[in-house]
């Protein structure tokens, strides 16, 4: 994992801007501009291949022999696989059609090479160990050749088609320099100290390169092979921003983040710890890379075929029927606002992707990240794959490079967990063997709404009063267990209509919003107040996946008062609301014949500071406080079960209230208690509430 990436980059945050309908996107800054550089149009990128000759320390040469894939003293064999050096029909290197895939067309990013090898010996540089000096060493050593010569016969003028200067968030203006300047200089080292799958960008000249500057610049090493990951994620960075945009898999643990834990999934700005190699949704539409035909930033088409859009509010009475075709063919995805967040905390918005991955699009990166390296990798499968939005919803003003890194998180098929460790630490074989602790997953501990999961580093108490982070790696399912590096994708966390009915009420996963916990290495920037998320809202809003047609389009419906809870659902996190329907004739919850509602705290952690103590357990969570909202009323059908475990406390505010059928039960343990506020009430026979007043574990408040 690239956890030490070196950057000429600052955060531009000088002030709020006002966002308007039809923002003002040449005066004021605005993200489809790019950082740096361009995100629209065609650039050519430069590319200086060496490798470097350590003569007076030997030792130090991480791969002194060379490779199969770049011999000693060669070009690497891939040299002609990075990029097409000029516009095509159909583009067959990797980058090249990495971007123009991703951008729908509306991006082209070409390239050539200076068609040798460059030794850069230690004897004549004693600069050599600075890896971020590698560009400029490299530009030294190509100037003893007497002009450019790359291999397909470019010049200088080839390489210069946008003005340097470029503002972030301002507009890029086209043309050649003056003197010319290159747009973009990168440098590929064989056996650098960045060894592999490490780089760095920034916006600047290495130097002048056959008596030209450069506008930006980039080093990579690619001593294991073709450099991809870190090159498009570095280069990523001058079209998004900096390392506060380090996402979907590609952040560190030294940068300050939403989320408790750091995330996986996929983006632009992933890396090395992604499931899959795509971007998403909110990449597209923060750069304006919609589709040729469609006037919406975020469209989906309905039931009819008809282009709509799909940026929905349900509490504003956006549901319906909506088909997604294959997301990255034709940018279709439905984004749904989760509701009943306050101005004064930070929005979040729940994104569906239909991926029909690259097996059925042919779109390279449309597949698990290294699903093609080792079989134990399930690839990916077709189906919806989603994810929430945290913040970083503003795409216009001076402030829109600001923000904290992983504003994404994953949101797997196969749900949200307290996972337990086994308690011991065995040899995983699956990509890179080596010894790791086994995650126990039980279904009893199903936590959907404060769990971890698989597209996550999970944390646990490591009895010194911190948390420690582990990759699910392996996990032992309900006894079931799988060494398959879950953390980098799996097909069972793509959801596929009739194997999964969707999300809502009591589905694990949900649909409702997160916790958040803005922090840097476990310190709190809040101190768990806003604009952080503390209270999970449970409402009637559901998604059915309702088929997945011939085509490859998956038809989804958005649909409201969804209120039953069928099996079991473990409802856990430091506070709870749960709000009326849309149909007040309903119930807000209605647990059906032989349904368990469990209300329970957390075993996964909720926050990184003040653990508590009950007994013998330590708990880095809150006992949960489920609060029933005035008017919302809970029901429990024959033979349902509501249970509160652990000290949990549910509040029925004014008006609000439990019918409990005759052959109903509500099960609360010592430390747990119902509180009654106002006219509340639970309804059910003499003995249910004899039984519940006796105990003391219900009492009513004014």
């Amino acid at each position: 994992m690239q956890q030490m990436r070196w950057l000429l980059l600052f955060l531009l945050i000088l002030g709020r801007g006002i966002a308007s309908a039809q923002p003002d996107t040449v005066n004021v800054p605005h993200s489809t501009n790019g950082w740096y550089l361009t995100a629209h149009g065609t650039i050519r990128v430069l590319v200086i291949f060496c490798e470097l000759d350590y003569d007076k320390t030997p030792s130090r040469d991480p791969q002194p022999n060379g490779a199969d894939h770049w011999p000693k003293g060669k070009l690497p064999l891939w040299a002609d696989e990075l990029f097409d050096p000029h516009p095509a029909p159909a583009y067959l290197g990797r980058i090249t059609r990495y971007y123009h895939d991703m951008s729908l067309g509306r991006y082209t990013m070409l390239g050539d090479y200076i068609d040798t090898v460059f030794t850069i010996r230690e004897s004549e540089h004693p600069t050599l160990g600075n890896v971020h000096s590698i560009g400029s060493l490299a530009v030294k050593e190509a100037n003893k050749m007497d002009a450019l010569r790359t291999k397909h016969g470019l010049g200088i003028a080839d390489f210069d088609r946008w003005k340097r200067g470029g503002q972030p968030g301002k507009p890029k203006r086209e043309g050649p320099d003056s003197p010319h300047s290159y747009d973009h200089v990168m440098v590929i080292t064989r056996n650098s100290g960045l060894t592999h799958n490490q780089g760095s960008v920034d916006p600047g000249s290495p130097g002048k390169l056959f008596g030209f500057e450069s506008d930006s610049q980039s080093r990579f090493g690619g001593m294991y092979g073709m450099p991809f990951e870190i090159l498009q994620h570095e280069y990523n960075h001058m079209l998004f921003g900096g390392n506060n945009f380090h996402s979907g898999g590609g952040n560190a643990n030294i940068f300050t983040r939403y989320f408790l834990c750091m995330q996986g999934g996929w983006s632009m700005m992933g890396g090395s710890n992604s499931a899959l190699l795509t971007g998403n949704a909110w990449d597209r539409r923060r750069l304006g890379w919609t589709a040729p035909d469609s006037p919406y930033p975020i469209a989906a088409r309905d039931a009819q075929g008809q282009i709509v859009n799909a940026d929905l509010d349900p509490l504003m009475g956006d549901t319906g029927v909506f088909i997604l075709r294959d997301f990255m063919s034709t940018g279709d995805a439905l984004r749904v606002k989760l509701p009943h967040l306050s101005s004064t905390e930070y929005p979040q918005f729940l994104w569906l992707e239909n991926h029909q991955t690259s097996r059925r699009n042919g779109k390279l990166s449309d597949a698990f990240h290294y699903e093609h390296v080792d079989p134990c990798v399930k690839g990916a499968v077709p189906g919806i794959y989603a994810f929430v939005q945290v913040d970083r919803e503003k795409m216009s003003g001076t402030d829109i490079f600001g923000g904290q890194s992983d504003y994404f998180r994953a949101v797997p098929a196969s749900g949200f967990h307290d996972y337990l460790l086994r308690g011991d630490t065995i040899r995983y074989e699956c990509l890179w063997p080596g010894p790791t602790a086994p995650l126990v997953q039980r279904k009893s501990h199903g936590n959907a709404l404060t769990g971890g999961s698989e597209l996550e580093i999970v944390l646990f108490d490591t009895g010194q009063d911190e948390l420690k982070g582990i990759p699910p790696r392996i996990i032992v399912d309900n006894g079931a267990f799988q060494d398959a590096s879950l953390f980098f994708g799996n097909a069972r966390q793509a959801f596929v209509p009739g194997i999964h009915a969707g999300l809502g009420l009591g589905t694990n996963p949900p649909l409702a919003n997160m916790l958040t916990w803005t922090n840097t290495q476990g310190r709190p920037l809040h101190k768990s107040a806003g604009p952080d998320n503390r209270t999970v809202h449970l409402t009637d809003i559901a998604i059915d996946l309702v088929e997945q047609r011939g085509d490859g389009g998956i038809v989804v419906r958005v649909a409201r008062n969804r209120v039953r809870i069928t099996g079991e659902a473990r409802f856990c996190a430091d506070s709870i609301v749960l709000h009326r329907p849309i149909d007040r004739e309903l119930p807000a919850l209605q647990a059906e014949r032989g349904a368990t509602i469990r209300i329970d705290r957390s075993i996964t952690p909720t926050r990184a500071d003040k653990p508590e103590r009950t007994g013998a357990k330590r708990w880095w969570s809150h006992a949960t406080r489920f609060t029933l909202i005035d008017g919302a009323r809970m029901r429990f059908d024959e033979k349902a079960t509501l249970s509160l475990e652990n000290g949990s406390v549910l509040h029925l505010l004014t008006g609000s209230s439990i019918d409990l059928h005759k052959k109903a039960r509500i099960k609360l343990d010592p430390d747990s208690r119902i509180v009654l506020h106002g006219d509340a009430l639970v309804r059910g026979t003499r003995k249910q509430l004899r039984k519940l007043k006796r105990s003391g574990r219900m009492q009513h408040m004014p």
